[in-house]
């Protein structure tokens, strides 16, 4: 895949490290029983589904730290990590942090 740039690089890469964190957090919380812990009766497949939204959490801050080295700095990419935030309990603060910065992407790409 071609290298891309944009004009808005650093807004997009702000948006997409402060996603990855507000994720990062909500998982651990969800894992070590913040505000919002994972209910006793759910157990492992819920500490299981946490750790991969983890791992989606890290490579979502790490695609903006270091764009396209492995992972793609596409406004595509963005989206559909957007999307697998919300559904591996990353928090709808930051699927909507991240779909800004896919939306900002896709405008300039048209």
């Amino acid at each position: 895949m071609a290298k891309t740039h944009y004009k808005n690089e650093g807004i997009m890469k702000f948006l997409t490290v402060i996603g990855g964190l507000v994720a990062l957090a909500s998982q651990l919380f969800a894992i070590f029983g913040g505000p919002w812990p994972i209910p006793q009766w759910v157990g492992l497949y819920s500490i299981i589904y946490a750790i991969i939204g983890i791992f989606i959490s890290i490579i979502t801050i790490y695609t903006a730290i270091k764009p396209d080295n492995p992972f793609p700095f596409h406004w595509l990419f963005l989206f559909v990590l957007g999307i697998l935030l919300i559904i591996f309990a990353g928090g709808i603060i930051a699927c909507v942090l991240l779909i800004i910065a896919a939306l900002i992407g896709l405008i300039e790409s048209l």
